[in-house]
């Protein structure tokens, strides 16, 4: 070694770039992977398994292709991130293309909850009368209760028994207990009908009432909900006030976990019924307990960013594009089990208003704040704490309209909500 070459500076290699380079590739691809993933959840559960055994194979083989070059640097991974990339693209705008299907046009068809419990040979169906929409075809979810017995539904005009000349519009097939089926109905004009179980017509009937804009109805506080394409077919349910209630749940996505799952508002941080996990094709019946009056929040606990809505209890939902109802100069909340009785109330706009507090939890202070916003920056009232078990009256000064925020000082991260002056 010449002495030039000995004083001549050599360039340092950098220890890092062997590390990072790597790791920052490996981070994109990660990247790439989870973006495609929440592709999946958006389309049937057999396309996206299709697809991500195409995704699969094709990582595989851009691997292979790249590892089998006679050296393996930074570009090579570089290739890898691209196609990986590459093939991830256009995985998903063919799963989005095949997956997703046609966009329903117009409400989704009405669906109408009937049982036949475990007594109902001798007893009948639990639901004597039921309500559909006229001219419009509509889903009887029927579920057979009775072990290793038949059941089914017919549709007719009369009692076959009393009318030889009564009409049959609709007949279902037979369905052994315990089991369920979707039996879907043709639209029927206007009228009344009556339905039967062929194999017990005299014991299991009913009355069916078809009318324009009719909901459905049974004997008691039942409603139904229907799950398909991750999505619920109504964001919206409506229970009496005070009163148990119970929903058919169907889920009509095959091989996928759907739920139920009611809470106090959207934060979803105090839960007040949960059902269990149906996976479809399959139906559940739910048993809501009671309700207080109020506005609630529910959504399936798997795919809560797509299947949510309200829960109105007491009450028809306000129609769309409808304010809120119209305010008095008095109202009342509860306080009980660290949370209000509700989540939402309304006062009259320009006016002094009085709200009724009720303590009902024994040796706790609480108190109702107004805020401007939920930031809770600036404080438009604060009432007196109170310690249950005890009642106040707060007198709140007029406000002008607008939409507000209240809570508890004392425990506002559960005991919070809104506040509509007009």
């Amino acid at each position: 070694m010449t002495d030039e070459e000995r004083t001549t500076p050599r360039p340092r290699e950098s220890l890092l770039a062997p590390v990072v380079i790597p790791l920052g590739i490996l981070a994109v691809i990660g990247l790439v992977l989870w973006g495609f993933s929440r592709v999946l959840l958006h389309v049937e559960p057999h396309v996206a398994t299709a697809t991500a055994l195409v995704m699969a194979a094709a990582i595989v083989a851009i691997v292979a292709i790249v590892a089998s070059r006679k050296r393996v640097g930074n570009g090579s991974l570089v290739s890898v991130v691209v196609g990986v990339a590459g093939a991830g693209m256009l995985a998903s705008g063919a799963a989005l293309l095949v997956g997703s299907g046609a966009e329903e046009v117009g409400p989704p068809p009405v669906t109408i909850a009937l049982t036949a419990p475990a007594t109902a040979a001798a007893k009948g169906y639990a639901e004597k009368t039921l309500a559909a929409p006229a001219d419009e075809p509509f889903t009887i979810a029927f579920d057979n209760q009775e072990p290793q017995v038949n059941h089914n539904v017919v549709i007719a005009s009369d009692d076959p028994a009393k009318d030889p000349n009564a009409q049959t519009f609709f007949t279902g097939g037979l369905v052994l207990g315990p089991g369920t089926a979707n039996y879907s109905v043709n639209a029927l004009p206007e009228g009344q009908y009556y339905f039967f179980c062929e194999v017990h017509p005299t014991t299991m009937n009913g009355t069916l009432t078809v009318a324009p804009g009719a909901a459905p109805a049974g004997g008691g506080p039942t409603t139904s909900i229907t799950a398909s394409g991750l999505a619920f077919d109504t964001s919206t349910l409506t229970f009496p006030a005070n009163k148990a209630t119970t929903i058919t749940f169907q889920n009509n996505d095959a091989g996928t976990p759907h739920d139920l799952a009611i809470f106090t508002d959207s934060t979803a941080t105090k839960e007040l019924f949960k059902g269990k996990t149906v996976t479809g094709v399959a139906s559940a019946k739910y048993d809501i307990p009671a309700l207080k009056p109020g506005t609630y929040y529910f959504h399936c606990n798997f795919h809560p960013d797509t299947m949510n809505g309200t829960v109105t209890v007491g009450g028809q939902p306000p129609p769309s594009g409808a304010g809120p109802p119209p305010p008095s100069g008095a109202t009342t909340v509860t306080a009980s089990g660290l949370a209000f009785d509700v989540s939402s109330m309304s006062l009259p706009a320009e006016q002094p208003s009085t709200i009724t507090f009720d303590n009902q939890d024994a040796g706790v202070p609480h108190d109702i704040a107004i805020y401007t916003d939920n930031t809770a920056s600036t404080a438009l009232f604060t009432g007196e704490p109170v310690t249950g078990v005890a009642t106040k009256d707060y007198a709140v000064p007029a406000l002008p309209a607008g939409s507000y925020y209240f809570r508890c000082t004392f425990h506002p991260d559960t005991m919070n909500g809104t506040v509509t002056v007009a």
